[in-house]
C-alpha cells in the first residue's frame, strides 16, 4: 500500500510539473509587458535557486565548484538557465504563448537530432521522427498566414524560440556526458546556482531591480508563478519523478505540456489555437513519440543530467 500511495504522489508530482511549465508562456508573455526579459531571468534564477536549495536535499559543497566542474557548470547553466530563459522572454514578445508550447514540444526531436550528428546510430522510427517534426514545425510557424507569416515580426518569435529548443539540446547533451555522476536535483540546483552568479552583476548593472517598482500586481502574480511553481516546485517534482519512477515512464508527461499551454494561453490571454497550428503540434507529438519508439527509451524535456 506504501508503494502505492508513493507511486500515485510521483504521478501526481510528474503531472503537476508538466502542467506547470506548460503554463509559464503564457505567464512569461503577460509579463514581459511590465519586465525586461533579463529582469525575468534573474528572478526565476533567485527564487528558484534558494527553493531548490532549500527543498531538493542537493547537499552541496564549496568541492563540487571546482573549475574543473565550474567551466562545466558555466556552460550548461548558459544553455539551460540564462540564455534560454532570456531568448524564450524576448521571443514571447512576438510569437503567441500556444505557439512557444507546441514548438518546445520539438525537443525531444532536437536532442535525437544532435546525437544523430554526434555519431549515434539514425534507424527509420527517428528518420520518420525527424520528418513529423520539421513538418509539423512548418505548420506551428506557418499556421497565422500561409506563407506571409515568414514576416517579421512575428516569424521572429518562432525562430527565436526554436533556437532556445536548440540550446536546450546541447543542454541534455553536455548533462548527460558531464556530470552521470550527480542525481538530477544536485544538478539542476548547481547549474540554477551557476546561472544566479553570473546573471546578477549584468542585471544590477542595467538598472534592473528599478524596474520591480512599477510591476503590478497582476505581474507579481506571474512572477511568483514563474520563480516558485515553474522554477522550483517544477523541477522538484520532475526531478523525484525521475528518481521515482525512471526517466522512461516520466517523460510520458511531456505530451501534457503543449495542452496544458493551449488552456492557460486561452485563459489568460484569450489565444485561440488555429486548425493549422494544432495540426502541426499533433505532428510534433508525433515525433516525439516515435523518437524514442525504436529501443523503449524517451528523451526528456525538462531537468537536469538524465532528465533533460
Amino acid at each position: 500500500m506504501d508503494k502505492r500511495r508513493s507511486a500515485r504522489s510521483l504521478y501526481l508530482q510528474v503531472a503537476f510539473a508538466a502542467a506547470v511549465w506548460g503554463g509559464a508562456y503564457p505567464f512569461t508573455k503577460r509579463l514581459v509587458a511590465e519586465l525586461s526579459p533579463l529582469s525575468i531571468v534573474t528572478f526565476r534564477a533567485l527564487v528558484g535557486t534558494l527553493l531548490l536549495l532549500a527543498l531538493s536535499g542537493s547537499r552541496l559543497k564549496a568541492s563540487d565548484f571546482r573549475p574543473s566542474v565550474l567551466g562545466k557548470l558555466l556552460v550548461m547553466s548558459v544553455l539551460g538557465v540564462s540564455s534560454q530563459q532570456f531568448l524564450q522572454a524576448y521571443a514571447l514578445k512576438y510569437t503567441l504563448a500556444s505557439h512557444a508550447g507546441w514548438l518546445i514540444a520539438s525537443t525531444p526531436i532536437m536532442v535525437a537530432a544532435l546525437a544523430a550528428v554526434l555519431g549515434e546510430r539514425v534507424g527509420p522510427y527517428k528518420l520518420a521522427a525527424f520528418a513529423l517534426g520539421s513538418a509539423g514545425t512548418a505548420l506551428v510557424v506557418l499556421s497565422r498566414g500561409g506563407a506571409s507569416a515568414f514576416g517579421l515580426p512575428a516569424t521572429r518569435g518562432d525562430l527565436v524560440f526554436l533556437a532556445t529548443c536548440l540550446s536546450w539540446a546541447f543542454y541534455v547533451m553536455c548533462a548527460k556526458r558531464w556530470l552521470t555522476a550527480w542525481p538530477a536535483a544536485k544538478a539542476t540546483s548547481a547549474t540554477m546556482l551557476v546561472a544566479l552568479a553570473t546573471l546578477l552583476p549584468l542585471w544590477a548593472f542595467s538598472g534592473g531591480p528599478a524596474e520591480f517598482a512599477a510591476v503590478s500586481a497582476r505581474g507579481w502574480v506571474s512572477l511568483g508563478y514563474l520563480g516558485v511553481l515553474s522554477s522550483a516546485l517544477g523541477y522538484l517534482f520532475w526531478n523525484n519523478a525521475v528518481e521515482g519512477l525512471g526517466p522512461v515512464k516520466t517523460s510520458y508527461f511531456i505530451y501534457l505540456e503543449p495542452f496544458a499551454t493551449l488552456l492557460s494561453a486561452y485563459l489568460l490571454l484569450g489565444e485561440r489555437a488555429t486548425a493549422a497550428a494544432f495540426a502541426g503540434g499533433l505532428l510534433i507529438l508525433g515525433g516525439v513519440y516515435l523518437v524514442g519508439r525504436r529501443d523503449g527509451r524517451k528523451v526528456e524535456l525538462k531537468g537536469a543530467s538524465a532528465n533533460a
